[in-house]
């Protein structure tokens, strides 16, 4: 069973009003300028949009190459890497003299003068008197080694701190402060 629907005088009022306000000249109006709107943004969409064909070129017009830039390598500073020594030793190993050798190497590449300061080391066994001893002893042989290898002797100071920068706790970190390092004076 079906019923009919009837919106009665107040539905048709408001079918009516509706009617009117769509065939208003505002309305319409509205409805060409988002008409013109899309139609305006479509055209820049075009998918098919032919690519431009490229310029041929005859072989006088190909440009040269741009000049290779020549680039300097940097100056690495020199330095006197940090060499360790054995327990109550200031005997120099090979590791140590090999890497002495290339800071000479180094410094003799830069021609300039050099001036050093040797800082030996110890762990904190044993006295500090004598650790003094020992850290000014292995500065000592690291500055004889390289003044054997060429560096002028008079350029070079040593100093001992003993234990006193010492930091290790273990077999392994004492082996650290066993050492001497270099800086430029």
């Amino acid at each position: 069973m079906l019923r009919s629907c009837s919106l009665g005088s107040e539905g048709e009022s408001k079918r009516n009003s509706m009617k009117r306000h769509l065939n208003s000249p505002l309305t319409v109006l509205v409805c060409l300028a988002l008409f013109a709107t899309m139609s305006t943004l479509s055209i820049g969409c075009n998918k098919d949009a032919e690519e431009p064909e490229a310029e041929e070129t005859t072989g006088s017009e190909i440009p040269e190459p741009e000049p290779e830039v020549e680039v300097q390598p940097v100056e690495q500073p020199c330095v006197v890497e940090t060499v360790y020594f054995a327990f109550d030793s200031s005997e120099l190993d090979s590791s140590s003299r090999a890497a002495l050798q290339e800071a000479v190497e180094c410094f003799r590449g830069q021609g300039s003068g050099v001036s050093l300061l040797l800082t030996g080391g110890a762990d904190p066994r044993g006295t500090e008197e004598y650790n003094i001893a020992l850290g000014e002893r292995r500065a000592q042989t690291v500055r004889s080694y390289l003044t054997s290898l060429g560096l002028d002797g008079n350029s070079i100071s040593t100093t001992s701190m003993g234990e006193e920068m010492a930091t290790g706790t273990d077999e392994a970190g004492w082996a650290r402060d066993r050492n001497v390092s270099g800086s430029e004076n």
